[in-house]
């Protein structure tokens, strides 16, 4: 799972600064900061709190944090075109959320 990629490319898709995703989950930013790096590997609890913060469903988090290695037996066609709908989702969340 790569909730580096997932979490900064939520983050930034519903225009959110690391700064306000700190203040909304009560997380230090420089914690946040070194999710998004790769230098540290959050709890579930902390994917749990950034998703509710977002305003997204904690399983499209991890579904955006799934490798190809976590989605066996799909091909990588299919992979991208589910991380293609993810990013649709999200922008369309950001929307309702304006």
């Amino acid at each position: 799972m790569n909730y580096s990629r997932a979490i900064k490319t939520a983050r930034a898709t519903k225009g959110v600064s690391q700064k306000k995703l700190a203040s909304l989950t009560s997380l230090d930013a420089s914690y946040i900061s070194r999710i998004e790096s790769g230098d540290r590997i959050p709890t579930l609890e902390v994917v749990e709190t950034i998703a509710k913060a977002l305003h997204i469903p904690v399983y499209l988090l991890m579904l955006l944090a799934s490798e190809q290695k976590d989605l066996q037996g799909l091909p990588e066609k299919e992979t991208k075109e589910i991380a293609n709908n993810l990013l649709g989702v999200l922008l369309s969340e950001k929307h309702k959320h304006e």
